[in-house]
């Protein structure tokens, strides 16, 4: 199967200017215009920070791929009726075939490939433009870009490619784009076990262009523009995406090593109840190994999370049960994470609305979306290493959460361990899209929780646009 690049990158996106204001129309159709963008290292870093731009915003992180799509697959919300929200209603049951569920995932799909498509741009000709740049930003620019390149395509393989397992090697997965062009017969969808290869391959040389990341310095920084690097696919973050790919694909012994390498790091910590008195509001900021922040991410999330009428809430008793009734547990406490109102389709049922994203009178939102937060790296380790090494950070977990020390015991049992992370994955990640991953990596044939649902048959085969398959 063959996708054309015309329809990849089918729209003119916007692109920041760093410190302004400034907006620059770049058609990726027609190339940038490099006399005009890619001339300067001012304008490499602003072709890159468009890049997280458009993360940030709705068809991907700000909103389809994080606290929306996979969520409801995951029926982390409550499934409202057929007149209060077709597509909810439609997406809730896993029909790919709805039209507005189909107009969704080509946003989706579309917004990934637009970004790998800005990416390659850069990596182009961010080598013959080596002299352009000063104090180690071309090791940054490259390594970033080759990052964020593996790692989208990674995301794009965990929702659209093959259950992973041994009999996904061979099965049509994904095309990875690593150029522009316009000749269809270089895009081609490649199968599963080309794909992994691929990614790899990019992630770790992102690894090596990131060894000297500002991030690891003791000190600040002189240039401004290497600040902040939690908001940029930083060093760590690979390291992160790798242990997440290693996880994927059934490493467990290199998802482990990733994941410890990231934890031992002690550039970061896992929250803890003292955290929710000072600033990074609701999303575990300090945790945060690679986030992307979105200037309107409070106009984007507001029909629904808030208002007279939210779209995606959940019911008390369905929230205490994935709580398992711990009113200790720090993502637990009354009114932190939760509001209780009426129910807009039943007066006698109380529902709920999620506040992680929203500002509030006792949490100011940062507007920053996690992508690969510490806790995973915890989850992974516990999961992937033997139990000498995985018992006491999983331990640290418990600890940091406040809930049953005791727990920990289930590390030494397969069975009670895949239950235990399961329960925790939904606790951690709610409204941050990983738990339908979960359940696809393990190839849940039934949810029994918020209630019982099975899962239709290759209902973790989402399909890929029909826009992008004119070519077989």
């Amino acid at each position: 199967m063959r996708i054309t690049m015309r329809n990849i990158i089918l729209s003119v996106f916007l692109f920041a200017l760093m410190g302004c204001n400034n907006w620059l129309d770049v058609n990726p159709r027609t190339e940038m215009k490099e006399d005009e963008l890619l001339s300067s290292e001012d304008g490499y870093k602003s072709a890159l920070t468009g890049v997280y731009i458009q993360l940030s915003l709705a068809p991907l992180y700000g909103c389809n791929t994080s606290f929306y799509f996979p969520e409801m697959l995951a029926r982390t919300w409550t499934i409202p009726s057929s007149s209060r929200s077709l597509v909810d209603y439609y997406l809730g049951r896993w029909d790919y075939k709805q039209k507005d569920v189909e107009s969704l995932i080509e946003k989706i799909w579309k917004g990934y490939y637009t970004c790998i498509a800005h990416l390659n741009e850069i990596l182009k000709t961010v080598d013959k433009d080596q002299n352009l740049f000063q104090n180690g930003n071309y090791e940054l620019i490259k390594g970033e870009a080759l990052g964020l390149r593996g790692f989208l395509h990674l995301e794009l393989l965990r929702m659209f490619g093959p259950i992973p397992g041994e009999t996904a090697a061979n099965q049509l997965a994904i095309p990875y784009v690593e150029e522009l062009t316009k000749d269809p017969n270089k895009l081609l969808t490649l199968t599963y076990s080309e794909v992994i290869t691929k990614i790899i391959k990019d992630l770790d040389e992102a690894e090596q262009y990131l060894k000297e990341d500002p991030i690891m310095a003791e000190e600040d920084p002189t240039d401004e523009w290497q600040k902040n690097r939690g908001y940029r696919f930083n060093y760590y973050a690979v390291k992160a995406a790798k242990a997440r790919y290693y996880r994927w694909i059934g490493n467990a012994p290199k998802a482990a090593q990733y994941a410890q390498e990231v934890i031992d790091s002690k550039k970061f910590a896992l929250a803890t109840e003292n955290d929710y008195s000072s600033s990074g509001g609701l999303v575990m900021l300090k945790e945060h190994l690679f986030g992307v922040h979105s200037q309107n991410h409070q106009s984007i999330i507001e029909p629904y999370f808030s208002g007279s009428d939210p779209l995606l809430t959940q019911s008390t008793n369905y929230i205490q049960t994935a709580y398992e009734n711990i009113t200790g547990d720090i993502r637990n406490v009354t009114n932190r994470y939760w509001q209780s109102k009426q129910s807009p389709d039943y007066w006698w049922i109380t529902v709920n609305y999620f506040l992680k994203y929203m500002d509030g009178s006792d949490f100011e939102s940062p507007n920053t979306i996690p992508v690969l937060r510490l806790a995973e790296m915890y989850l992974i380790l516990t999961e992937s290493a033997s139990q000498d090494v995985a018992k006491p950070y999983f331990y640290q977990y418990l600890i940091a959460r406040n809930v049953t020390l005791s727990w920990v015991d289930d590390v030494a049992d397969s069975e009670k361990l895949k239950a235990r992370l399961e329960k925790e994955y939904r606790k951690e990640f709610w409204g941050e899209g990983q738990m339908w991953f979960w359940y696809k990596r393990w190839n849940y044939e039934k949810f029994t929780w918020p209630s019982s649902f099975t899962v239709p048959q290759d209902g973790y085969l989402i399909p890929i646009p029909q826009s992008q398959t004119m070519f077989d």
